[in-house]
């Protein structure tokens, strides 16, 4: 056995230890299943449901694919498809929070809204959806007792640990979780791909050379369609083959992905299954020029999803970097922040801070008679100079109102320039009402929390 083969023998040994969980946490899980299994059947027998729906367990701990120390349970409650989907979205939604009464419930949404409680200290998702034939989905959850049921039929306990190591090695990564905010690898994503390549390490040198356009299928499919996905990642759902799984995974996390697999097929180590705890950088003289071309956007925002949330910050993220760009800013990097409760932040990483004075500008072509026109016209009186351009188009130069980032900012968050930024309604109300710009190292001093700080140090540090 070469050194390399023992380290790795050795290293997923002790890896294993800390992806099983342990006799007593899954007794735990088991009580709490029971429980809330209990209170569900309590809870539609006093409002006696009609229709019932059936109660169907899901997710990672269905398919005995839970990490240690992850604690969460989904409840799938089927109900028949002439059951309308306003009442599944009320009056299914009533009976579900009426169970867990007593606990920490939250309202939560994917296609339709679901609820989340919090029970001994076990996440439980409950969730309603259409008992159907498999293919004639009404909703997306509809999909989830069809994957249990596939992924039980093909993991045998060899390749549950299998898929708890790639689980374990994806979250380390930081890419796990198909939520809009991660937009990475979701749980049942790690197990089609054990299953495809039937180990943790057939799929890290599967992924360390894998390409655009590669389709990933455990199952026949239409070539045709497969070949119109643009995603990086293509991994078809093997119960419905139409549908393509890695949509929701960003090119950013499959490049990760796939550069932390070759390191550790390289250079197999404990610490690669190990999440990093975010550190403040220390400040030379590359981290200060970085802090001081960071700009944040912080305001306080009303609750709402997750998913919905993260998604209006993401668009209006792009939005600013947009604005930014136009008027002459290099924007590096850019990212969103949030507490997923009442705080949000948008993160700007700037090549510098402030722009020259002058800038120039491309106007028409010479034979565009009316724009030439219109544009001498309009910029006679700004332009500083103009002329005719090697290319045949009309040029000028101006001077910049505002030369500062933060001052531009200021401005085109302002009352009078807010609409045309292109920010999300819910967000553009709540910049509208109060927001912050804040600059350079005063950024860590002043934050409002780890939610923050863990950001902007990412964005400063990450690769």
């Amino acid at each position: 056995m070469s050194k390399t083969a023992s380290s790795l023998e050795n290293v997923l040994s002790r890896a294993s230890k800390l992806v099983t969980p342990s006799l007593l946490e899954i007794k735990k899980l088991q009580e709490v299943a029971l429980n809330v299994s209990a209170l569900i059947k309590e809870a539609l027998d006093k409002e006696s449901a009609d229709p019932r729906p059936e109660i169907v367990l899901g997710g990672s701990y269905a398919r005995g694919t839970w990490l240690k120390g992850s604690h969460d349970i989904d409840f799938f409650l089927l109900y028949p498809v002439e059951f309308s989907r306003e009442k599944l979205e009320s009056v299914a939604i009533r009976s579900i929070s009426e169970a867990v009464k007593g606990y920490e419930v939250n309202l939560r949404y994917a296609e339709h809204p679901y609820v989340e409680a919090f029970v001994d200290n076990v996440r439980v998702n409950l969730v309603p959806c259409y008992k159907v034939t498999q293919g004639e989905w009404r909703s997306a959850a509809d999909r989830s007792p069809f994957h249990t049921k596939y992924i039980a039929s093909k993991l045998d306990e060899k390749l549950k640990l299998e898929a708890r190591l790639f689980k374990k090695f994806v979250k380390a990564t930081g890419v796990y979780g198909a939520e809009v905010k991660v937009q990475g690898f979701s749980g049942y994503v790690c197990e089609v791909l054990i299953i495809w390549k039937g180990s943790f390490v057939g799929v890290l040198q599967a992924l360390s050379r894998i390409r655009p356009g590669e389709v990933i299928s455990l199952e026949s499919y239409d070539k045709d369609l497969a070949a119109s996905f643009q995603s990086p990642l293509v991994v078809l759902d093997p119960v419905d083959t139409t549908r393509n799984l890695g949509t929701a995974i960003s090119p950013r996390n499959v490049a990760k992905l796939v550069l932390q697999s070759r390191r550790f097929l390289s250079n197999p180590a404990l610490s690669f299954f190990l999440s990093k705890k975010i550190k403040k950088p220390t400040l030379n003289s590359k981290t200060r020029e970085l802090f001081s071309n960071l700009l944040v956007v912080s305001f306080n925002n009303e609750k709402r999803s997750p998913d919905i949330r993260w998604g209006q910050l993401r668009r209006s993220v792009d939005a600013i970097s947009d604005k930014l760009s136009r008027f002459g800013f290099l924007v590096l990097r850019s990212r969103a922040a949030s507490d997923e409760q009442t705080h949000s932040a948008l993160l700007f990483l700037l090549a510098d801070d402030k722009l020259g004075k002058l800038h120039s500008r491309k106007g028409p072509e010479y034979y565009r008679e009316s724009e030439v026109s219109s544009y001498y016209s309009k910029n006679k009186a700004r332009a500083i100079l103009t002329w005719i351009g090697e290319d045949g188009r009309i040029e000028s130069i101006f001077e910049r109102d505002s030369t500062s980032a933060p001052k531009y900012l200021e401005k085109l968050l302002s009352r009078e320039r807010l609409d045309s930024v292109g920010l999300s309604e819910e967000i553009k109300k709540e910049i509208r009402k109060n927001h912050r710009i804040s600059v350079g190292l005063k950024i860590l001093k002043s934050s409002r929390g780890d939610w923050l700080d863990n950001e902007i140090i990412a964005l400063v540090t990450d690769e």
